[in-house]
């Protein structure tokens, strides 16, 4: 999921790492979301703009979707919690968001103060690419 932690990448000189920062992605997408996200000072406040979102193959080749949210937060691993939530994907089954939560933040949901919509009444069902089926939400992890 590209959310507020991959966005980071964006702080990452292409001049140094290639464009679009193909040494990061060859070293590892998730490796290089958490690294980022550790060396760098956490930013205080997150913003995912979900108006509208990508499903699909993202980014070149995936279709738009509006999902009608905005996303706040002062913990980057709970936003991008939430709205892995929201798009009815498991955030503990992403990689670097369960990794992340070890040191950077929130997953769990009971850990994330929840302030405006319930996220179940927000959820969409997001198309994901057939070798990422297994970070769908099942009926029993739909409740965490």
């Amino acid at each position: 999921v590209t959310l507020s932690m991959k966005n980071m990448f964006g702080v990452v000189p292409g001049a140094v790492y290639g464009w679009p920062k193909n040494v990061l992605h060859w070293s590892g997408i998730g490796a290089s979301i958490i690294d980022i996200n550790a060396a760098l000072e956490v930013p205080r406040f997150n913003i995912v703009d979900g108006i509208v979102g990508m499903e699909g193959n993202g980014p070149i080749q995936g279709e738009p979707k509006h999902a009608g949210v905005l996303v706040f937060g002062d913990d980057p691993v709970a936003v991008d919690a939430t709205c892995a939530r929201l798009m009815s994907i498991d955030p503990w089954r992403v990689s670097y968001l369960s990794e992340a939560e070890a040191f950077l933040g929130n997953i769990a949901s009971e850990r994330i103060a929840q302030l405006a919509e319930d996220v179940d009444t927000l959820r969409q069902d997001f198309r994901v690419l057939e070798s990422f089926e297994e970070l769908k939400i099942t009926p029993r992890a739909a409740a965490g």
